[in-house]
């Protein structure tokens, strides 16, 4: 998670259970609009945030000829699970799983190499 993913996280554990739209998130940490829709789509995509409601806000009033522009503006708060999760601690385990699957795929191979070298003598 990006610097800025984690200065979004720990602004919406500080403000937990306060439905939040990216537009204020982003203009109360002054940050851009599309480092809080990246953010944000990546906690409601793995269940750490959830959209609570949407809301239409006329942009532009409707004349005899045109529609009104609307913007829907959706509303966010983190889960239970989002309260709890660490980056850092999520990160590192990535890593050391990562790690792993490294060092397992060099014994298999070692092992491959020993028992082809038993083959031919």
């Amino acid at each position: 998670m990006t610097i800025n993913g984690q200065t979004i996280l720990a602004f919406m554990k500080k403000h937990y259970n306060e439905e939040m739209s990216k537009q204020q998130i982003a203009d109360e940490l002054g940050l851009s609009l599309s480092a809080v829709i990246g953010t944000m789509n990546y906690l409601v995509k793995n269940g750490l945030a959830i959209t609570t409601r949407e809301e239409e806000k006329v942009v532009e009033p409707g004349t005899e000829t045109r529609k009104p522009k609307v913007k829907i503006v959706k509303y966010h708060t983190l889960t239970e699970e989002g309260l709890a999760y660490d980056p850092v601690a999520a990160e590192e385990a990535k890593a050391a799983e990562k790690a792993a699957e490294k060092e397992r795929k060099a014994a298999e191979k070692a092992a491959k190499a020993a028992a082809k070298g038993r083959k031919a003598e």
